[in-house]
């Protein structure tokens, strides 16, 4: 009978996640996540102290870590003098596409996809005062922080969800070996369906962009903070790197996990901050919280036997064409989990869809071994946020933030509905061909 209440919680917290509102209130994917986590302790699916194990303490950590470092390069203002210092270099609208999409895409590979949105959208805006109609590039920003995020394991918290629970050895030089090459190409066949997308547009305005040359004395500049960030975030990026040489190349276990790097350089620019409370305020909490809940909500899931039940009905499409041998490198598999992650990312939100089907797939046999597969996962989950406005929440925040320029549903699907074809396309032939 646990299990039926279970699975009814699960379908209950998993539909609030995909209607995401209420009437007329929106819903954080946190607020149902914590509640089915609430439930599942309340009937006693799982003990406080099972809950307290199921929390993987590495992910929120790292979290935290990132959270504080990105806090501080926005209140530094260097994220915003990066942002208008391409805008004051674009010479056409063609050039500036092509800025934002290879700018902000590699940005949010090493500094989190939600924290580019957030910080960009601000800057695009204000090019209204131009006579720059600011929708297509708002458009732009949404693809290229999703692509770029996906080729490494801290673009987004999806991707170090699974670089952690995958048991990868080394998931930085992992991701960028599969992903790096399809993001690069993702980047430039993007560029040109927006270029042929909105062509029109740019003929019906002036193809000179020219910001004024005061158009940096709104942002706060910190200079001395601004030297001190970016070699802690130098020092980071370095010690990720490491981490995965040193447990590929050399076979050594490091003292030190991408978690404790992560920490150690939020710690450090927050030490060395004026404005502590601010940065404290300006952490992404939610997310903190949604991770929590849902660590301790699926480890339920899991005890109760609906995750090996759910495993029984998705194990036809996931395992078509299966070789014990080698599992992630038959085509089939791997058509399998990137059509199940483009489909169902629309419904469950990337984040709890990959803390689902990861669950999944240690119930079908997938370890750290199995590269190729958990890649794929990374891929197709981020990259489907592409396809509609509620994909990735990174849409979200740059919708909420350009609420009177904003995109429309429909709208956002025309154009992102070719750009997941492609982009998915490309993965699929990448995935196959690297061996």
């Amino acid at each position: 009978m646990t299990a039926i209440y279970a699975l009814l919680t699960f379908l209950f917290v998993y539909g609030l996640i995909a209607v995401r509102r209420i009437g007329g209130f929106s819903i954080p994917a946190w607020i149902p996540m914590l509640v089915g986590a609430l439930t599942m302790l309340a009937m006693q699916a799982i003990s406080i102290e099972d809950a307290y194990r199921a929390v993987k303490m590495d992910v929120i950590l790292f979290l935290l870590g990132m959270f504080m470092i990105v806090a501080v390069l926005e209140r530094t203002g260097i994220i915003q003098h990066i942002t208008v210092s391409i805008l004051r270099h674009a010479k056409s609208m063609d050039r500036l596409l092509l800025f934002i999409l290879l700018v902000m895409g590699t940005l949010s590979a090493f500094l989190m996809n939600d924290t580019i949105a957030l910080v960009a959208t601000p800057m695009i805006l204000s090019m209204s005062r131009f006579g720059i109609k600011p929708k297509p590039l708002l458009i732009a920003l949404a693809f290229a922080v999703t692509i770029g995020s996906t080729m490494t394991p801290i673009g987004n918290p999806q991707n170090f969800l699974i670089a952690v629970e995958s048991g990868m050895r080394a998931p930085m030089l992992d991701f960028l070996r599969y992903l790096a090459l399809p993001t690069i190409v993702n980047y430039i066949v993007t560029y040109y369906l927006l270029r042929w997308y909105y062509k029109s547009y740019s003929k019906s305005i002036s193809t000179s962009i020219n910001l004024a040359p005061d158009s940096l004395k709104s942002i706060t500049y910190e200079p001395r903070m601004a030297k001190i960030s970016i070699f802690v975030v130098s020092a980071v990026i370095l010690g990720f790197f490491t981490v995965s040489i040193v447990r590929a190349v050399v076979g050594i276990e490091p003292m030190l996990g991408m978690s404790h790097i992560a920490l150690v350089g939020g710690l450090v620019m927050f030490a060395y901050s004026k404005d502590r409370i601010a940065i404290l305020k300006h952490m992404n909490w939610g997310i903190i919280v949604l991770f929590i809940a849902m660590f301790v909500f699926m480890d339920a899931l899991a005890s109760t036997g609906v995750i090996a039940m759910i495993s029984g009905v998705l194990s036809p499409l996931q395992l078509d064409g299966y070789d014990a041998s080698t599992p992630t490198t038959s085509p089939s598999t791997i058509l399998a989990i990137v059509s199940t992650s483009t489909f169902l990312s629309q419904f469950m939100s990337n984040v709890p869809f990959v803390a689902f089907y990861t669950n999944i797939m240690h119930e079908q046999g997938f370890s750290g071994d199995d590269i190729k597969a958990w890649v794929a996962l990374a891929g197709a989950s981020t990259l489907a946020g592409n396809l509609t406005i509620l994909g990735a929440a990174s849409n979200l925040i740059i919708l909420e933030a350009a609420r009177r320029d904003g995109f429309t549903f429909i709208e956002f699907f025309k154009i992102g509905s070719l750009v997941t074809l492609l982009n998915m396309l490309i993965l699929l032939t990448f995935l196959i061909v690297i061996p």
